[in-house]
């Protein structure tokens, strides 16, 4: 392109410049240090902390060490290079392990209401911590001391708002979605949690939800790693912990049952006939 062209004097379609973008409200925006972020319900001595709904928006980067969250389905460890985002209106809490680093950005409704980007409608999940967010942050950060950071405030903030919607708008039906260690880990992470939740009536919605995934990539993870399905997994989960418990002569049947969510002796014995051929008084020691 010449200078003359680049210069023409032809009408061209109107620019807004930024400066006359209406500005988002700043107040409100806060930017914490994660291992001072403790939500949630005040545990008793040795007891977790319980969810309670929040009214802002709250985005949790962890750049080190272990974030445990805690939603009404069980809890969850995010790792470091770990991003997560809670909407307004859900009940969670938060309990930063030893050695948990990173940032809390908490973001009020009206402000995010105004965004050209809006954020997610769901709880979002993902990794890229410091490449992601990492500038975006400091520049909030640094806003009450310095005018450019000030200035680009609103900016930084749909910046943050396009990066989640990235996340969340990430392929999740199949295995080839994810790389092979991170099916890995979602199946160890669902496992261990399911594992948790025996007996307390979760479904695979319920801990999906929890682990910042949909039970479509739940299927996908356990059928990489297990072959089977997520709700398949969730029964032999079941079962495995059935017949460690009736080793046990002082657990009756209906203990068994009762403790792993079946709804009776009639429900435990027809869950082993099908996997098993045998009814589960079978599996009693001689």
């Amino acid at each position: 392109m010449t200078p003359e062209a680049a210069n023409s004097p032809a009408p061209t379609a109107p620019l807004r410049p930024y400066a006359g973008r209406p500005q988002l409200p700043d107040g409100g925006l806060r930017l914490l240090p994660l291992d001072g972020f403790h939500w949630g319900g005040g545990p008793r001595p040795g007891m977790p902390r319980t969810a309670r709904v929040r009214g802002d928006h709250c985005l949790i980067r962890v750049t080190a060490g272990t974030l445990r969250l805690i939603m009404p389905s069980g809890a969850v460890d995010h790792g470091a290079d770990s991003v997560v985002f809670v909407p307004a209106g859900t009940a969670f809490a938060t309990q930063p392990l030893p050695g948990a680093a990173g940032q809390v950005l908490l973001m009020p409704r009206q402000m995010a209401e105004r965004l050209d980007v809006p954020l997610p409608a769901r709880m979002v999940v993902g990794a890229g911590a410091s490449d992601a967010f990492s500038a975006d942050l400091s520049a909030l950060a640094a806003r009450t001391g310095d005018p450019i950071a000030a200035a680009t405030a609103a900016c930084r903030v749909e910046l943050i708002s396009a990066a989640l919607q990235r996340i969340a708008g990430a392929p999740d039906t199949g295995a080839q979605a994810r790389p092979g260690g991170e099916t890995r880990s979602l199946f160890d992470s669902f496992t261990e949690l399911a594992g948790r939740e025996l007996g307390r009536g979760r479904t695979v919605a319920d801990l999906a939800q929890a682990l910042g995934t949909s039970t479509a990539g739940l299927d996908a993870a356990c059928r990489t790693h297990r072959g089977r399905s997520a709700l398949d997994v969730m029964y032999d989960l079941r079962l495995d912990r059935a017949r460690a418990l009736l080793v046990d002569p002082a657990q009756s049947l209906a203990q068994i049952a009762a403790n792993l969510g079946f709804t009776g002796v009639a429900h435990l014995n027809r869950a082993f006939m099908a996997a098993t051929g045998r009814t589960a008084e079978a599996f009693r020691p001689a």
